[in-house]
């Protein structure tokens, strides 16, 4: 009987964690606009379940956008068509989000909260896995604690990227190959190679994740492991027979899997999925990728961006208990420690530095670790305490962040102010807390230079355009008078640092300024009012409307 009130305890403790993590994508949903890529995979996603084609936007499988875009199919909203325009589509994006006739908000939401399915079911596999790996219910309840209180995982989970989906199958895949090599079966063989599937229909750099899964294997077969069919496995086998047993069971493995990569493209069209991995293996041929870090602008990144984002991102309550746990565990599972690192090295390597959410599906297994440290072993006492600590820590991180988790850093990171950008803080969320501001400060028109493709008129913001990066289509906005009462300028971050623009230093003479007020962490406003020179200059940024 206590093992059973025990039991719904936990359980009902691990939903606690995952309704908190809900109600907190709520708030995120409330209060920021579509980021960057939202509107061309919504209409993409969209336009694959109404035409059946499978060339807009390519670059990335279509398993996600599907899944985001099914709500609008299930219940069609009046006059909801994509609009193609030419073959581009950023403008078939923006047609679809923006001009179906009703607000971009109703149409994005729904399909943003399919996304934050995904998170909340990283929070719960991440407890069940620990659960099952350490067989401790405390572990378990740790580990949904820590993804739940991941300001990462919350920012990237309510926003239509795939980082999210491919990440939970990721932690999937790694765990139910665990769970065969426990107890092989047809229905866990079946099962890992239709995750596997899901994985590579959900980001092509899962490639990547699946040669971690190699190496996994690969080690296990070294300490003494047997991966092999249900009926040929054997416990006493010599190495060479054991891998030639292992590679029938990845051949079997990988043709459940493309049978399912193949289906999330109707069959059909699965040609588009080499045609996107042709883009990604070659996209510095056809982007002008710039990415940021600590003041200076690269085109080819760096090695060690990752480690240095993780750093200031990554809730140093997290980093604690994962590295507790790690010291005082002796042996480590190969299943959840190789393929982690097999992917960090490889997304390091790739050097496209776009922000932390490019290493989630590596994040996610820290969650995993992280809750090790309450499974049973020596120093129990210590660990519960630094268990306890950590917790903590990580709990106010996640209270603290409010609304605005895309730009959460932990305390290393507040103290280094601009030492990361583009999606780690401006993601071009940031529009519907300017519209806030103009409201509460009564200002009826900014100087306004935006990241992002979110557009100021679907808030009824007021503004004259400066230099920026991402709008689709002409300037828009409208002239401010020289002699105007009030000039207040807004500048996503991005922008303001230069990133994307052609002249890095555009607005480099407003940098030593001390904003007026930091928005959501994304938009600094600077209010110049009075102040003739600066006022000419940003006049002379001006873009015509």
């Amino acid at each position: 009987m206590l093992g059973r009130c025990t039991a719904i305890l936990c359980a009902a403790t691990a939903c606690a964690f995952t309704a908190f993590f809900w109600r907190q994508g709520e708030r995120f949903l409330e209060a920021n606009g579509p980021t960057f890529d939202e509107c061309v995979h919504l209409a993409a996603g969209h336009s694959y379940w109404t035409a059946g084609d499978f060339r807009m936007n390519n670059e990335d499988p279509p398993l996600l956008k599907l899944w985001w875009a099914l709500p609008l199919v299930v219940e069609p909203p009046a006059g909801c068509q994509p609009t193609h325009s030419d073959g581009n589509h950023w403008q078939a994006g923006i047609a679809f989000l923006y001009h179906s006739g009703m607000p971009h908000q109703d149409l994005l939401r729904p399909a943003r909260r399919m996304n934050l399915l995904f998170g909340s079911s990283i929070v719960l596999l991440a407890g069940w896995w620990v659960r099952r790996l350490w067989n401790s219910r405390l572990a378990g309840l740790a580990a949904c604690g820590f993804a739940a209180c991941d300001p990462n995982l919350l920012a990237i989970s309510c926003v239509l990227s795939t980082d999210a989906g491919f990440a939970f199958f990721a932690l999937l895949s790694s765990y139910l190959l665990w769970e065969y090599t426990a107890r092989p079966n047809r229905r866990l063989l079946a099962a890992t190679g239709v995750s596997l599937g899901l994985m590579l229909a959900a980001k092509l750099s899962a490639i990547a994740m699946i040669g971690g899964l190699a190496a996994a294997g690969v080690v296990y077969l070294l300490r003494g492991g047997v991966l092999a069919l249900p009926e040929a496995a054997r416990a006493r086998l010599r190495l060479a027979a054991k891998l030639r047993l292992a590679v029938d069971l990845a051949f079997r493995l990988m043709v459940i899997a493309f049978i399912v990569l193949a289906a999330t493209y109707s069959f059909v069209h699965f040609d588009e999925w080499g045609r996107g991995l042709k883009f990604q293996l070659t996209r510095a041929e056809h982007g002008d990728g710039r990415f940021y870090l600590d003041g200076t602008i690269s085109r080819t990144g760096w090695l060690h961006y990752f480690l240095v984002v993780m750093a200031v991102k990554l809730p140093l309550g997290l980093i604690a208990a994962a590295g507790g746990a790690l010291l005082m565990r002796h042996r480590v599972n190969a299943f959840f420690a190789i393929p982690p690192i097999v992917f960090f090295i490889a997304a390091s390597v790739s050097r496209v530095d776009l922000g932390i959410r490019v290493v989630l599906p590596a994040i996610a297994f820290l969650y995993v670790l992280a809750g090790g440290l309450a499974a049973a072993g020596s120093y129990r006492c210590i660990r519960i305490a630094l268990l306890s600590g950590c917790l903590a820590w990580a709990g106010y991180a996640a209270a603290t962040t409010g609304r605005d988790p895309i730009a959460y850093f932990n305390e290393l990171g507040k103290s280094r102010p601009n030492l990361v950008a583009d999606s780690n803080v401006d993601w071009g969320q940031g529009l519907p807390r300017l519209r806030e501001y103009m409201q509460r400060e009564r200002l009826d028109v900014v100087y306004l230079s935006y990241f992002g493709t979110d557009r100021p008129e679907a808030y009824d913001v007021r503004f004259q355009a400066l230099p920026g990066y991402g709008r689709v289509g002409p300037p828009g906005g409208e002239a401010i008078p020289r002699d105007a009462p009030r000039h207040f300028v807004a500048i996503s971050v991005n922008n303001l640092l230069g990133i994307y623009l052609n002249d890095p230093a555009t607005f480099a003479f407003l940098r030593s300024r001390s904003p007026t007020a930091m928005l959501g962490g994304s938009i600094a406003i600077y209010d110049l009012t009075g102040d003739d020179a600066a006022i000419e200059r940003i006049r002379e940024l001006a873009l015509t409307p």
